[in-house]
Formats: structure tokens, sequence, C-alpha cells
């Protein structure tokens, strides 16, 4: 009996894990100055693609999920006679039109399952379950190879990965820093930040920039990083939110919507792993998916850790705007 994985393109991982483990990717597309462009985390497509995108182009493009059709064409042109079982799992139901988009085409093409299967000469019963991640960018990356180390070291059907997923769900914490290259506020009035008029009017006048936490609770406002040297002060952020806690995963996931080579030699990152190792764990980073850059601008971060503990003195959403932490940033 095989099990196979089906993510969307959003899910931030290295592209060595998705070739290693030979996970399944759904397109998503992106409109870009009246050019469609296929978004399915082709290294060197996005690459290319940060290089010649500039920030306001970004900004103005309009991303969107798998259709119903690709899916439905995914499934029968490979995934329905490749696995006995399929695992979907899709981003936050606020950030990604794909959970609903999933549940509509296995609706709609569940009872097609056992005639095709037939027809190729596979008898075992097909089984496909969906698993939202309650989580996008790095940390939909972390749930994606959770599900894929479990698999590896007990699971041996869907339904044998549901609950410790949920139950590792329930530990993840996400940070975002929307992109700071003349990065459109007016993007976070949308989910799931969701921000008030009033409050984008405030970010407008202020040189800090925005870090939003996303878990299981949802997406909330979280704290200000100065606007100087925006990488380094958020992987600064990112250390100080480490130290405060206890990993219960070894992975700890960076995406960034640019060149990995310009995060790569920063100082603050080889401070971050080394951190993250002498915790018994291993810092990744990867590129964040197109489609994602456009909804959060260009140069965004995000940072993944599942936590042991909950931060200390952390109770989730803060004042819009409340007085800045001061980083030491060199």
């Amino acid at each position: 009996m095989t099990l196979g994985i089906l993510v969307d393109a959003s899910c931030d991982l290295p592209t060595s894990i998705y070739e290693r483990y030979q996970v399944n990717i759904l397109p998503a597309t992106l409109m870009v100055n009246q050019q469609l462009i296929i978004d399915a985390r082709d290294p060197e497509t996005t690459q290319r693609f940060y290089r010649s995108t500039s920030a306001q182009q970004l900004a103005s493009a309009r991303p969107d999920s798998a259709t119903v059709g690709a899916l439905i064409d995914a499934l029968k042109a490979s995934l329905l006679y490749r696995y006995d079982q399929l695992l979907i799992v899709t981003p936050h139901l606020k950030l990604s039109n794909t959970l609903p988009r999933v549940r509509e085409t296995v609706f709609q093409i569940q009872p097609q399952f056992e005639p095709l299967r037939l027809a190729a000469q596979l008898t075992h019963p097909y089984k496909v379950r969906i698993l939202e991640s309650n989580s996008g960018y790095a940390g939909y990356g972390l749930v994606l190879y959770e599900a894929l180390r479990l698999i590896k070291e007990r699971a041996r059907s869907v339904d044998q990965l549901k609950q410790p997923l949920d139950d590792f769900k329930s530990s993840l914490v996400t940070y975002v820093l929307p992109g700071h290259e003349r990065f459109n506020y007016e993007l976070l009035a949308n989910p799931p930040f969701n921000l008030s008029w009033l409050s984008l009017q405030k970010l407008k006048l202020t040189t800090s920039l925005p870090v939003f936490k996303i878990d299981f609770k949802g997406a909330n406002y979280y704290e200000n990083i100065p606007s100087g040297n925006a990488e380094r002060a958020f992987l600064h952020f990112a250390y100080q939110q480490l130290m405060g806690t206890r990993l219960s995963s070894h992975l700890v996931n960076i995406s960034f919507a640019g060149n990995l080579a310009k995060l790569r030699v920063l100082p603050m990152v080889k401070t971050l792993q080394k951190y993250v190792i002498s915790q018994g764990g291993k810092l990744v980073y990867s590129m964040m998916s197109l489609s994602s850059a456009a909804q959060l601008g260009k140069g965004a971060l995000s940072l993944s850790f599942a936590a042991a503990e909950q931060l200390p003195g952390d109770t989730g959403r803060r004042p819009l705007l409340s007085r800045p932490t001061i980083y030491a940033v060199r």
C-alpha cells in the first residue's frame, strides 16, 4: 500500500526535501503585467522572477491558487494510480482558497475513483484525506516536513497521520515580516491580517516595520522592528524568539522572497544556525513561493518552528505600533 502527499506551491521548504521525498506540487498562477506565470516551486524560475520583477510590479500582481480543473487533471493523470492513499495538505484557509477548491474537487471526482482504478487493474480502495496546515509560508512547510517524518518513521496510512499532525500544528509558531521594498501596505487590509484603515495609516507614518504571528489562534500583529537593515533586524528578532522557547521539532525553517544568497551571508544567520544546532535542531532556508511574495511583497521573510513551551510573557495580539523593541543591528 503506497501513500503520497500533495501540497500547493505556497508550501515553503527547500527544493532538496521535495525531491528526496517525491512530494507532489499543485502549481499556482500569478498574473504580472498581463503575463501568466506558473508557480510550481521551480528554483530557477523563482530566482529569475525575483531578479527581473520590481517590487512595484510584484505589488500589483494577482496570485491565484490552483483551480479545481487542475487538481482533477493531476488526480486523473497520475495521483489516482501512483498511490493507494493520498494526503492533501493545504495552507491556512485565511491565506488561500486552496482548501475549499480541494474539497470541491474531491467531492466531484470521488465517485470516479473506483471505476478508474479498476480499469487500471488496481484493486486497493483509494483513500484521500485533506489536512489544513493552520499556518502558511515557512509554517506550511514545517507541517509538510512533519508529515514526511511520520511517514518515514511509523505512519502507514493517512488516518494514522491525522492526530499527531493536529498535535504538531498546535505547537507551531510562524512569524512573518511583510516585504519592505516599496511594500503596498494596503495589502495588509486583506486576510489574514485584516488591519483597519486607521492602523494602515499609522504604519505609513512610522519608520518601523510590523511583524505578524501566525499560530493555531490565527494571524495577529506581534511587534515592530526597525526598517533599516530589515533582514538583519528580523533575524535578530527571530533569534530572541528562539532563545525564549524550547523546540519540540528539530527543524527551523526560514523563507525569503528574494535571493537566498543575500540572506546566507548575513552574520546573524550564522548566529541563528549555531544556536539551533546547540538545541539539537537544524536551520533550513527556502525561497518564498511567488504567490506568497505577491501577497506579502518583495523581500518578505517568514520564520517557523515548533515550540514545546509558550514564549514567556506572550499573550498573542499586541497594540498596533506600540513602542518598538530596539535591536542591536550591526
